[in-house]
């Protein structure tokens, strides 16, 4: 950020972002303006010390307001996230309550063909028991 006063050149730490927010800047050219006519009225002791303090003040804002903006869009994007997430969990939910539902429709069903398996066996072995019975005394 710059301001500028009877030549002298307040300028913010080349390191710093060099993109000023608008709302900072529209602020820095009204204090600038203030400070004019105050030199205008006065003179320029009236605001030597009080513009480096100005200035930093400022370029503290300008800092501010751009963590705010990365903050906004670090917020929007874990609404999004949050947003997947829950439809993510909604989704498995529903095929979870379809998957229990259909697998207490189908025990019956199981249930039968386990039963079913199980005579087969037994009836097996009967029939194995009963042929073996015969050949061992010639039935």
């Amino acid at each position: 950020m710059e301001l500028v006063e009877d030549g002298v050149v307040y300028q913010d730490d080349p390191g710093t972002s060099a993109v000023m927010s608008e709302r900072v800047s529209g602020l820095a050219n009204s204090i600038y303006r203030e400070f004019e006519r105050l030199i205008g009225k006065y003179d320029e002791d009236v605001v030597k010390e009080l513009m480096p303090l100005v200035v930093a003040v400022l370029e503290n804002l300008d800092s501010v307001f751009a963590e705010n903006q990365e903050h906004e869009v670090e917020l929007e994007l874990l609404k999004e996230d949050n947003e997947q997430l829950i439809t993510q969990y909604e989704r498995e939910k529903a095929l979870r309550k379809h998957a229990e539902e259909a697998a207490s429709r189908d025990a019956p069903i199981r249930c039968q063909v386990i039963v079913s398996a199980h005579l087969y066996r037994a009836e097996q072995y009967v029939a194995e028991s009963v042929a073996s019975v015969q050949s061992v005394y010639g039935g």
